[in-house]
């Protein structure tokens, strides 16, 4: 990932780029103690599994991040509650309606509408994010789409080389390895250093391809970039 005006770098860039980093750390290390010569070399596959332990965790990381930031900035630059679909404003006001204070409606004056949709960030992210242990497509896809309205986030994982469809497979064999990794070490399936390179090079495009439509998004939202663009070779 090129970066592009680094001090400009939003947090969850920033934060990917230094977990992301640390993946790397263990491929030198891995390096360090069994040389760069092709071959498997089983002393040293517990690195390779740390790794993609790790890396999804980064992915985890990386989409908490993203979500957080991109409903910050629309609800900090939005004038009124048109800003968000309306997809998100019927979840938002469930809790009104549900509620048996009828003094909760007064919650909406003024600029009660920002209270109402912070508190549905805070129940959306208790429940995608603290319980966030699957990172797949859908459950991106849904987390997004019901805090800032986005549509289906996923489809966008694509590049020359790589279907959208193709995309959802990789990630989803890439967190289920690193479920048979998490649970059962020693008898999961070997891991090979370069799946760890190709991973890391998966997530990298994934992560730089949502970061722009997220903040293409935002940008049609509320007439404001909040971020720059950033490339990955070619994917932008």
């Amino acid at each position: 990932m090129v970066k592009k005006k680094i001090q400009r770098a939003p947090s969850h860039i920033r934060n990917f780029w230094d977990n992301r980093d640390e993946v790397k750390r263990l491929l030198d290390i891995h390096k360090q103690i069994a040389g760069d010569k092709p071959g498997y070399k089983s002393d040293v596959e517990v690195i390779n599994k740390s790794a993609i332990v790790l890396l999804v965790a980064c992915w985890e990381a990386f989409i908490e991040d993203l979500a957080s930031n991109a409903f910050e900035f629309m609800i900090k630059n939005a004038k009124n509650h048109k800003m968000f679909p309306d997809c998100v404003l019927t979840l938002a006001s469930k809790e009104l309606k549900v509620a048996n204070d009828e003094r909760m409606v007064w919650e909406l004056a003024g600029s009660g509408w920002k209270k109402i949709l912070n508190k549905h960030k805070d129940r959306l992210l208790s429940k995608y994010i603290d319980n966030f242990n699957t990172p797949r497509a859908e459950n991106i896809d849904k987390l997004l789409k019901d805090l800032i309205g986005i549509p289906k986030l996923s489809d966008e994982w694509h590049w020359r080389s790589k279907t959208s469809q193709s995309a959802l497979q990789t990630l989803s064999d890439l967190v289920t390895l690193r479920g048979s990794i998490a649970h059962r070490v020693k008898t999961s399936k070997s891991v090979h250093k370069s799946r760890v390179r190709k991973s890391i090079d998966f997530i990298n495009r994934i992560c730089v391809i949502s970061h722009n439509r997220v903040n293409k998004y935002i940008l049609a939202k509320t007439k404001k970039e909040p971020w720059v663009s950033y490339y990955y070779g070619k994917v932008r």
